[in-house]
């Protein structure tokens, strides 16, 4: 994700915005970092369609470590 970023000139986090509000997803960022509240609303790029499917169809992670135990990471909320 980070190349895809890098080619918008965004960071990952608002490249994740960014495709979440393409797909017409509500998102609502959670931070209390000022910096970060800015870079949030600055979304001002479109995901070509070629690099949305890529992103579409990135490989999910297996393995959350040391968080797996928690449900949304474990894979026991389906």
């Amino acid at each position: 994700m980070k190349v895809i970023a890098d080619k918008y000139g965004v960071s990952v986090a608002q490249l994740c915005l960014g495709y979440d509000l393409q797909l017409g997803l509500a998102v609502i960022p959670k931070t209390a970092n000022p910096n970060h509240m800015k870079n949030n609303a600055e979304l001002d790029f479109v995901i070509s369609d070629a690099d949305m499917e890529i992103l579409k169809n990135v490989e999910p992670i297996q393995d959350y470590g040391e968080h797996s135990y928690f449900p949304v990471f474990g894979g026991k909320l389906k």
